[in-house]
C-alpha cells in the first residue's frame, strides 16, 4: 500500500514538473552549493568544471535545464557546448536543453523548433510536450498550444490535474472571443459525383437501363471558413456563435458542392465540459442523401464532459426542418442524433468509438429513411515526425417505400475508412502538412446508388 501510495505521489510529482513553468526548479539538484549558487556568467569557474566532470549525466541535465530557467543560460550554453550530452537519450535531451536556451533568449520560434525536433524523435516526451505548449501560447499559436495541452491531460495523474490544463486552455480561449479558421486542399477523387460503378442494370433477362449516373473521377479542391464568437455570462454560462461555409470544386462543375451552416448555444458550464442547447440553420447543395439542394432549420442540444483525466465523451441531437426549393415534395424533418467516446493512453496515443442514428421523413417515402452508424478512431504520433489518424465507420440505411421502376425497398451498407498523414516537424507559417487518402464502398441494391471511391487530400494542419 505504501509502495502504491509513493508511486502515485511520484506521478503527480513528475506531472506537475512537467507541466508548470515553475517546477522545473524542483527538479534540479545542485552539484554544490556554490555551483548552485554561482552569478550569472557565461564561463565556469574551474572548481564548476571539475565538479560538472565529474557528475552523472542525469544530474547534468537536471543542472542545465535549471541554469537554463533561471537566468544562467549563457553558462548552461558553455557547458552544453564543451560537454555535449552522450547517453542513450543525450540527442533529445540536448535538443530539449537548447530550447530552453533559445527560449531564455528571446527566441520562441527556434524553441519551438527544437521541441518539435525532440517530440517528432521519441512523442512520448511529456517534459518536452509542456514546454512546446507553453511556447506555442507565448506565440500565440492557439490552436496548436490546444492541441498539445489536450495530449497532456493523458499524463494527468488525476481528475485535478487534469482540471489544471482545462483551466489553461480556458484561459487560452478567453483571450481571443473571437475565432477564425480556413483551409485550401487539393481533392482528386475516382468518383466525384457518387455515381454507380454498375455498367448495366437489368430490369429482366434481355432489357436493362443505363443508370442516371456513372461514377466519373475528377481533379478538383476544396475550401472551408469558419467564424465563431464566445462570451461567458458570469461563473456558470457562456454563449457560444458560430458559422462556416465549405465548397468542393471539380473541374466539371456539375459537380460542384457548397454547403454553409450557423449555430447559436446556450452553454451550462460543467467540470470539465458543458451541457449545450440552441439553434442551428444549414444551406447545402447537392450535399444530401437525394442529391438536391435544401436549406434547414431546428435546435440542436449537446453535452460534453471529461469523465475522467483520460476519456471524454460528446454527445448532440439535433432536429431539423427541411425545405427543398426545387422540390417541395421532398420536404419533411431529420432527427439526428450522435455519439462519440475517446480515450488517451497516453500523450502521443488516443483511440475513440463513435454512433450515430438518423431519421429523415420527406413528402416521398422511398427518399425517406432510417441508418445507423459505428466507427472508431485512433491518433498516434510515431517517430520520425509522423502522426497517423485512422478513422473507419460502417453506416446502414433502411428507406421507407418501393423504389420506382425497381419495384423494391432500396437498402444500403456504406462503409468507409481513412488514413491521414501529418509531418509534425515540418512548420509552413505555423502550420504542418497532411497527406489524407478515404475510401468509400457503398453497396445498395439500387444499382444507381451502387459505388465506390477513392479519394486524397492534401492540406496544412494547425494539428501538431
Amino acid at each position: 500500500m505504501q509502495a502504491k501510495r509513493r508511486n502515485k505521489v511520484e506521478k503527480t510529482r513528475t506531472f506537475w514538473c512537467a507541466f508548470s513553468a515553475f517546477a522545473f526548479l524542483s527538479l534540479a539538484l545542485p552539484l554544490t552549493s556554490a555551483l548552485a549558487l554561482a552569478a550569472k556568467i557565461a564561463d565556469p569557474t574551474p572548481q564548476q568544471i571539475s565538479e560538472y566532470e565529474a557528475s552523472t549525466e542525469a544530474t547534468r541535465v537536471k543542472l542545465l535545464i535549471n541554469l537554463a530557467k533561471s537566468g544562467q543560460h549563457d553558462l548552461a550554453e558553455n557547458l552544453l557546448k564543451h560537454y555535449p550530452l552522450t547517453g542513450k537519450f543525450g540527442p533529445n535531451r540536448q535538443i530539449f536543453i537548447e530550447g530552453l536556451i533559445l527560449k531564455a533568449n528571446g527566441n520562441l520560434t527556434g524553441a519551438a523548433k527544437k521541441y518539435r525536433a525532440a517530440l517528432a524523435d521519441d512523442p512520448s516526451l511529456t517534459l518536452v510536450r509542456s514546454e512546446l505548449a507553453q511556447t506555442l501560447f507565448l506565440l500565440q499559436e492557439d490552436d496548436s498550444a490546444k492541441h498539445h495541452l489536450n495530449l497532456l491531460m493523458a499524463e494527468a495523474p488525476s481528475e485535478y490535474e487534469a482540471q489544471g490544463i482545462r483551466s489553461f486552455i480556458d484561459a487560452i480561449d478567453a483571450r481571443r472571443p473571437f475565432k477564425f479558421s480556413a483551409y485550401v486542399s487539393a481533392a482528386p477523387s475516382t468518383n466525384v459525383n457518387n455515381g454507380s460503378s454498375v455498367e448495366k442494370v437489368y430490369i429482366t433477362n434481355d432489357s436493362y437501363i443505363e443508370p442516371g449516373e456513372q461514377q466519373k473521377s475528377g481533379v478538383g479542391f476544396s475550401a472551408g471558413l469558419n467564424a465563431g464568437y464566445s462570451h461567458r455570462l458570469g461563473n456558470d454560462f457562456s454563449v457560444v456563435l458560430a458559422g462556416g461555409f465549405n465548397a468542393n470544386i471539380y473541374t466539371e462543375s456539375d459537380y460542384n458542392i457548397f454547403g454553409a451552416s450557423q449555430s447559436a448555444e446556450l452553454r451550462y458550464l460543467l467540470t470539465g465540459g458543458f451541457l449545450g442547447a440552441g439553434l442551428v440553420t444549414s444551406q447545402n447543395m447537392k450535399n444530401d442523401e437525394l442529391d438536391l439542394s435544401y436549406y434547414s432549420y431546428g435546435p440542436r442540444v449537446s453535452l460534453q464532459k471529461a469523465i475522467s483525466a483520460k476519456d471524454r465523451i460528446n454527445l448532440s441531437a439535433v432536429y431539423e426542418w427541411r425545405n427543398y426549393p426545387d422540390d417541395s415534395e421532398s420536404d419533411g424533418t431529420a432527427f439526428m442524433a450522435d455519439g462519440s467516446w475517446s480515450h488517451a493512453f497516453d500523450s502521443s496515443l488516443i483511440a475513440g468509438l463513435n454512433a450515430g442514428y438518423d431519421r429523415v421523413e420527406s413528402g416521398i417515402d422511398y427518399n425517406s429513411y432510417e441508418a445507423y452508424s459505428a466507427g472508431f478512431s485512433v491518433y498516434k504520433e510515431l517517430p520520425l515526425g509522423i502522426t497517423v489518424d485512422l478513422q473507419g465507420e460502417a453506416r446502414f440505411a433502411d428507406f421507407d417505400g418501393n423504389f420506382p421502376i425497381y419495384n423494391k425497398v432500396r437498402e444500403d451498407a456504406r462503409w468507409m475508412g481513412t488514413m491521414s498523414l501529418t509531418k509534425r516537424d515540418l512548420n509552413f507559417w505555423g502550420y504542418a502538412p497532411a497527406l489524407e487518402y478515404t475510401y468509400i464502398f457503398n453497396d445498395s441494391n439500387i444499382a444507381n446508388y451502387h459505388y465506390d471511391s477513392h479519394a486524397v487530400d492534401f492540406r496544412l494542419s494547425k494539428d501538431f
